[in-house]
């Protein structure tokens, strides 16, 4: 912008005032954590004394640097002016507590704190609660500083997804959310909220030990991955079983390959709980499905159906799939285009040999901590006879086109949106005789949501085994 003589320069002016903003920027914002440690990091610290500056202790003010020039003993040579603001024992604080600022910070013993956080645990008030109807009489942490502890100590070990499988416990948000947790015999450890009012609709009598601790709402919307906070929060061990055995209506289980979108992923966790599946099961390349945002997807039915999550092929075809199954793959495409004679018959012949050079010595047993027994097949890490089997046609079918009167176990293969079925599923459908089952698609429409599609597939199942029951029953 150009200057006018005799004038201000209004750019000069504008840069001296972001100075000025910018230099007041740092005052501003240092109440607001700057840095939240991980569980890693945390247990790192945990064993080396807190270093604290001083002024995060109080707001000291800073002297000018006319006051820090005067010498210690100016009050004494000139008592004349203003003795009492310039005094010695005031002067030298000051200059004290500048210097500690600059230079180097206080140490505070971790073993004084320590006594003192044990000692703030055992304030705790009996409140008497109705929740869900029923009068409770619970203890309930009120102390400030112990609940807030407690909270930024316990919310490390569920952010990241592996802390969530390091400490086998996740977070839930909500009334609604962390209420169906609980109905469904979820174990509960923690409940964290702001007001008494939010504990009304959780059935808090079922859990007698469970440890509620009662925080300022500011600092639940600090640690919450909402916009706006429900002012409550659960942490749940997902490593105990639940309280509930849960029931399944039909002998329908799905897989998950390569869902990595969590909206899609909670989606398909609701509708598998929804139409009754007998389990699901997640492959490692899938989103954590104990992710906030899948959680949020799902409504609470991750405790309403059997997970087994991020589980090997290897793993799955051996232990998952039973010789009684059918292995239907979903794919997108209407008319999946087949190789030619030529090709059909190199891939055969070269299937018949990786098979025959595989033979049994791809089984493997093993022996887990539990006691437990679980098969290996390890040519499903083998990436050539992947490849062979991805490229091999398999027989396909619309949804609706599909007969189940001689299926009696149905196993339901989904692919990602992006990356779609894995070469592992393909040779899965060919060990089991399975086929491809499509959606039909008007409007020149390419693909469905694999949330959506599930939701068809599965209905659309249901219905044709509750059929099969029907007809079964009445021919006995």
């Amino acid at each position: 912008m150009a200057c006018v003589s005799r004038g201000l320069c209004i750019s000069k002016i504008s840069i001296w005032f972001m100075k000025v903003n910018v230099r007041g920027f740092a005052r501003y914002v240092h109440r607001i954590p700057i840095k939240i440690f991980s569980s890693e990091e945390a247990k790192k610290l945990s064993n080396k004394p807190s270093l604290i500056f001083e002024d995060s202790l109080s707001d000291v003010p800073v002297p000018s640097k006319k006051e820090q020039a005067r010498p210690k003993n100016f009050a004494a040579e000139h008592p004349s002016r203003t003795a009492d603001k310039y005094d010695k024992k005031k002067d030298a604080v000051l200059i004290e507590k500048s210097a500690v600022n600059i230079s180097k910070p206080h140490v505070i013993d971790a073993k004084k704190k320590h006594e003192t956080n044990h000692a703030n645990q055992h304030v705790k008030d009996q409140i008497t609660i109705t929740a869900c109807g029923e009068s409770v009489v619970q203890d309930i942490v009120t102390d400030k500083q112990t609940s807030e502890r407690k909270l930024s100590s316990v919310i490390q070990t569920v952010k990241s997804s592996r802390a969530r499988k390091a400490s086998g416990k996740i977070l839930l948000e909500g009334e609604r959310l962390i209420a169906d947790a609980m109905n469904a015999g979820a174990y509960a450890e923690t409940i964290f909220f702001s007001d008494t009012k939010l504990l009304t609709t959780l059935p808090l009598k079922k859990y007698p030990s469970i440890q509620l601790y009662q925080v300022q709402y500011g600092k639940i919307q600090l640690w919450s991955d909402l916009t706006t906070s429900p002012g409550i929060m659960g942490i749940f061990d997902v490593t105990k079983p639940t309280n509930s055995d849960i029931p399944h209506h039909i002998p329908l289980t799905i897989i998950c390959d390569n869902i990595r979108d969590p909206g899609n992923m909670g989606t398909i966790i609701r509708c598998a709980a929804a139409v009754g599946c007998k389990a699901l099961i997640t492959t490692p390349d899938c989103v954590d499905v104990w992710d906030s945002k899948v959680l949020r997807a799902a409504a609470g039915a991750h405790f309403r159906i059997k997970l087994a999550l991020s589980v090997d092929w290897d793993l799955i075809a051996e232990n998952f799939v039973t010789q009684d199954d059918t292995v239907l793959l979903a794919d997108s495409s209407i008319q999946p285009a087949s190789p030619i004679v030529d090709e059909k018959d190199r891939l055969a012949s070269n299937l018949s040999w990786i098979e025959r050079e595989q033979g049994p010595k791809s089984k493997s047993v093993e022996i887990l901590k539990e006691g437990d027994i679980q098969y290996r097949d390890s040519s499903y890490l083998d990436d050539k006879s992947l490849r062979v089997y991805k490229k091999l046609p398999l027989p396909h079918s619309a949804y609706d086109k599909i007969d189940l009167n001689s299926v009696t176990s149905l196993t339901l293969v989904i692919g990602g949106e992006t990356h779609g079925l894995s070469s592992a599923a393909h040779k899965l459908a060919h060990e089991y005789g399975g086929l491809k089952v499509f959606i039909p698609l008007e409007n020149k429409v390419d693909s469905l949501n694999a949330g959506v599609a599930v939701g068809i597939l599965a209905y659309e199942f249901r219905r044709l085994f509750l059929q099969k029951k029907v007809s079964d029953t009445q021919k006995m």
